[in-house]
């Protein structure tokens, strides 16, 4: 499967503005896979609105599909509080970025821990951006 993509676009050069230049991009199938992949998972959950029972859910699906590592796994299923609901709707992505602003506050952002928070936030984002 040829998964080319070519760019032909004028060159920016005022001397000679007939010619043009060809860029390639090549997407692996890997890669094509992981995308479709993280299509579906968007269609499916709606990280804005979402339980905790279903944000392990889906962490599970992420990290079984090779789209999260255990780490981010991990993070990920943080319980939203000490006493909550598991069935109870809330916002992860609102959360997940009041946990990397502390983090920021705190100027703990290149800590181990605050980087997988991180991640997580760019996850939860990317699967709610789709």
């Amino acid at each position: 499967m040829d998964n080319t993509i070519n760019d032909k676009s004028p060159n920016a050069s005022p001397l000679s503005r007939s010619e043009t230049t060809t860029d390639t991009v090549t997407i692996s199938d890997a890669g094509l896979s992981a995308e479709r992949k993280l299509q579906q998972m968007a269609h499916k959950y709606d990280p804005t609105n979402m339980s905790y029972s279903e944000l392990t859910r889906m962490s599970s699906e992420l990290q079984l599909n090779g789209l999260i590592t255990s780490q981010e796994g991990l993070a990920m299923r943080a319980p939203p509080s000490r006493d909550f609901d598991p069935d109870e709707k809330y916002d992860t992505v609102a959360l997940a970025r009041k946990s990397v602003a502390f983090d920021q506050s705190l100027s703990a952002a290149q800590s181990k821990d605050a980087t997988l928070r991180t991640s997580v936030l760019d996850i939860l984002e990317t699967l709610q951006g789709r």
